[in-house]
Order: structure tokens, then C-alpha cells, then sequence
């Protein structure tokens, strides 16, 4: 399953790119996701700014291990940005992170992910 992870109020994409190798470094995903960046700008000799993240996960574990690792990240943060996630056109946010609230996010990204895209062949 694919999914679209972005940040609320993050022009520069310093939480975007915190994010990421925050991600990069998940010893839980781990052989489970592949976690990719992206941004709409051109890169430039400085570089460009995440400004989303890209996460492919192998299973429902993984997704709930993604869903904690994303509760733990805000933990860290201290703004505790909302992290939106998109998956076949199904749009949820993480802001918060008690286990109750995991579950039913794993189980509503579970059940877009398990839908067919919308626009693709039949």
C-alpha cells in the first residue's frame, strides 16, 4: 500500500525532511516500508525542500507500525505538527497518538488502501 504523507504549515520542509530520516532511521519499518521523498520544486544547487513523503508498506503491521512511528515523531516535535496521509484518495491526520486512535487510523488506511484507485482500468 502507498502512502502520501505531508506536513500542515511547513513552507520551508524542515519537519517534512525531520520526517523523513526520522523514517529513514525506524528500525520497525525496517524491511517492511520503503520510505522515499519528493518535492514539486526543481532541485537546485542547494537543494530543494521535502515538502512530502512517500511510504510503501508490505502489510497491515507495517501500516500500524508506521502509524505508531508517526505518534512517536510528533511526540518529539515541539509544535507536534498534524501529519496528513493520503491513500487512494482517502485523506486522514495524525494528531494524536493514543493506541485507540492508532487502531482506527490503521484500519480506515487499511480498507482505502485495500480499494482500487479511482480512474484505473476495471
Amino acid at each position: 500500500m502507498q502512502l502520501v504523507l505531508e506536513l500542515a504549515d511547513d513552507e520551508v520542509g524542515r519537519e517534512t525532511s525531520a520526517l523523513y530520516q526520522w523514517l529513514l532511521r525506524e528500525r520497525a519499518l525496517r524491511g517492511h516500508a520503503q520510505v522515499t521523498s519528493g518535492s514539486a520544486q526543481a532541485g537546485d544547487a542547494m537543494g530543494s525542500a521535502v515538502e512530502w513523503v512517500n511510504v510503501v508498506v508490505a502489510n497491515a503491521i507495517a501500516l500500524g507500525s508506521l502509524l505508531t512511528t508517526l505518534a512517536t515523531w510528533r511526540a518529539t516535535r515541539p509544535s507536534a505538527p498534524t501529519v496528513r496521509i493520503e491513500v487512494n484518495g482517502v485523506t486522514v491526520a495524525v494528531d494524536r497518538g493514543d493506541p485507540e486512535f492508532i487502531a482506527l487510523l490503521t484500519e480506515r488506511l487499511r480498507e482505502a488502501g485495500d480499494r482500487r484507485p479511482s480512474g484505473g482500468d476495471s
